[in-house]
Order: structure tokens, then C-alpha cells, then sequence
């Protein structure tokens, strides 16, 4: 999905986005009830979180790392990557994008996290955001919990016409 900007090489590299701490913990991918069933068949024992007061939507329930502010995705694998591959979570298969909510519109935000996506030119990153923001509003339309509350450090790439 985001190939123009991202090689797979890159990412395996980084795995930024697998990672969280205390302060970006809010990160953690919204997990819906058909990813629930993959992540399920790959690890019986994977533990989820309840989103809010919602019964589909989860979050995977993270383990800290000793002695570090450091919470990395259940998911992740060092030799593979995304052990779900192409079928990971909306929010994970959009990095460094987000969808947020500024006032009441939807806007496509960029993580100031990605260490890749930060060398590109913003023209680039924005061409990017404006091919996908279709097919993103529509999602977060149809699966409001993924959109989060917009904060200042997002750069605003595109703004849902609605």
C-alpha cells in the first residue's frame, strides 16, 4: 500500500512502528473482530485488551520489556516482520499515516516517528496520502474506532471533503 514511499527492506529494518512507549502507547493498532480470529490462529495464547466500551474492537495486549519503557507488537517477528503479514491491522498497513480527527473532520496526519518517510520529500509523501485518503476515509468511516484525536506533532496531508 504505501510502496511508492516505503520498500519492504526499509521496514524490516526499522520496525519503529512496532514499538511503543509510555508516551505513544495510544499508537497501538485498534484491532477489528476478522484480524482478532487471525492473530487467534497464529497465537492461541495472544491476549487482547477491550477498546473503550466497544465489544469487536480490541487492542493486542503488549508486553512490557524489562527494566525499559518498551512495549513491542505481540506480532512482530524479528526474522519475518508482521507475523500477519499483508493481512496486519488498518493502522499498521497505513504507517506512517493516520487517520485523525481534527474538530469534525477526518484528516490523513503523518507520524513524525517514521525515520524513512522523513527523508522523503513532502511532495512525495503528500502524492502518497492523496492517492490513499479514498480508500482511508472510507475505512474510518465504516470503523470510526481506528480514528484518533489529532495532535499537533502530525503534519495534515489531507482533509476529508465530506
Amino acid at each position: 500500500m504505501l510502496s511508492k514511499l516505503l520498500s519492504r527492506k526499509e521496514c524490516a529494518e526499522c520496525r519503529i512502528c512496532c514499538c511503543f512507549d509510555s508516551s505513544d502507547i495510544w499508537e497501538t493498532p485498534i484491532i477489528d473482530s476478522i484480524t482478532q480470529q487471525k492473530v487467534k490462529s497464529i497465537n492461541p495464547n495472544q491476549e487482547f485488551l477491550d477498546f473503550e466500551n466497544n465489544k469487536n474492537s480490541k487492542l493486542l495486549k503488549l508486553k512490557k520489556q524489562l527494566d525499559e519503557d518498551l512495549y513491542y507488537c505481540t506480532l512482530l517477528d524479528k526474522n519475518i516482520g508482521c507475523k500477519l503479514g499483508a493481512e496486519k491491522p488498518f493502522d499498521c498497513r497505513i504507517w506512517p499515516f493516520r487517520v485523525l480527527k481534527l474538530d469534525s473532520r477526518l484528516v490523513v496526519g503523518l507520524s513524525p516517528v517514521c525515520p524513512v518517510v522523513a527523508k522523503r520529500p513532502v511532495e512525495q509523501v503528500a502524492e502518497v496520502a492523496r492517492e490513499l485518503a479514498p480508500m482511508i476515509f472510507e475505512y474510518a468511516k465504516k470503523n470510526p474506532d481506528i480514528v484518533k484525536e489529532y495532535k499537533p506533532e502530525y503534519t495534515i496531508l489531507v482533509v476529508d471533503d465530506f
